[in-house]
Parts: C-alpha cells; sequence; structure tokens
C-alpha cells in the first residue's frame, strides 16, 4: 500500500510516497511542487493542483496525509495556506483519496519522538526511519515523507508494535539515548 504525505503550501508543496508492506516502509518517491512566486494565487493554485494529479497518476497512493494549516501572526500568509490546503484536498478527493490531517507538532513527534523538533531534525530522522541513502533535498520533502510515516505510525498497521514500525522504534531510541546520554554530560559535576 501507498501513503502520500503532503506539506502544503501557496507557492511549494512538499510531497513523499512512502510504501508499506507489512511492519516496513519504504520511501518510492518525494518531490517539490513549485509554482511561479510573482503569479496570481489562482494561477500557483492551478500549477500545485496538476503537479499533484500528476503525482497521483504517476504513484497511485491509496491513502493521503496533509499537514494542517499552522496559523500565526501573519493573517495573510495563513490565508494562501489554507487557499492553497483547500485546493490540494480538492484534488484529493476528486481522486476517492481517504485524506488524514495531522498538526505539525503530531508529525514532528511521530518522526523524532519530540513535537518541537527542527526541520533539520525531522529531515534527518526521516532519512533514518526510511533508509534513504541522501537527505531529501527540501524541508518541504522531508516534512511530507513525515507526514506520510506518522500517517502509517497512527493507523496502527499490524506487525508495528505499538503502531510504531521497528526501524522507527529503533530510530527514536537510538536519538533518545544519544539525547540523555548528552544530558547527564551536562549535568554530571566537573572534576578539578
Amino acid at each position: 500500500m501507498r501513503i502520500l504525505g503532503i506539506d502544503p503550501g501557496s507557492r511549494l508543496v512538499g510531497w513523499g510516497v512512502v510504501e508499506v508492506e507489512g511492519a516496513r516502509l519504504r520511501a518510492v518517491a518525494h518531490g517539490t511542487l513549485r509554482a511561479e512566486p510573482k503569479a496570481s494565487i489562482e494561477r500557483r493554485l492551478e500549477t500545485l493542483a496538476t503537479g499533484l494529479r500528476d503525482v497521483l497518476e504517476t504513484w497511485a497512493p491509496a491513502e493521503a496525509a496533509v499537514e494542517e494549516a499552522f496559523y500565526g501572526r501573519d493573517a495573510r500568509a495563513a490565508q494562501r495556506i489554507g487557499e492553497a490546503r483547500g485546493a490540494l484536498v480538492l484534488v484529493l478527493a476528486e481522486a476517492g483519496l481517504p485524506v488524514a490531517h495531522y498538526p505539525n507538532n503530531v508529525v514532528k513527534r511521530s518522526v523524532t519522538g519530540a513535537g518541537r523538533a527542527s526541520k533539520e531534525q525531522v529531515r534527518a530522522m526521516v532519512q533514518r526511519v526510511l533508509a534513504l541513502a541522501e537527505a531529501p533535498a527540501g524541508f518541504d520533502a522531508a516534512d511530507a515523507l513525515a507526514l506520510a510515516v506518522c500517517h502509517q505510525q497512527r493507523r496502527g498497521l499490524p506487525g508495528a508494535e505499538g503502531g510504531v514500525p521497528p526501524r522507527l522504534a529503533a530510530a527514536l531510541k537510538a536519538a533518545r539515548d544519544r539525547a540523555g546520554r548528552g544530558q547527564a554530560a551536562r549535568r554530571a559535576p566537573r572534576r578539578r
């Protein structure tokens, strides 16, 4: 089964397709859809929707996971992201895909174990969890792959202890162990 993760934006949209085989996850493809920054919002949405239709046709996912919009202080940016997100969700609905929606901190926690992880940490863990030779080139594609991993986790597929695939569980344990050693070293008294 294939899961499509989508990191929405009004100019850049990250996408990543993960294949699930039992408890194993494998990255099939990922990338970034790009719209001309100076184009009108209508043209950008059209470009992104067309690009997403091409991804759906090429990779034939069975389900999709989309990041929920984050509303910061910039109301105009939030509106644009909401418009883009709506256009992308419509394309997924037209294709008949079930769509799950996840907040950013839930995705980060699923992949790194920390809801406030940096984009660099998410990208590094996505590379480890999916055994990629290289980290995804952009944060948008890495975030999209993280969404697909998060969705698979939340589905609790058979063979995944507690809904977490073995490779992800091992990567999370290793990251926590490293963090624990770092904290212990900082707390240890210094010898004179």
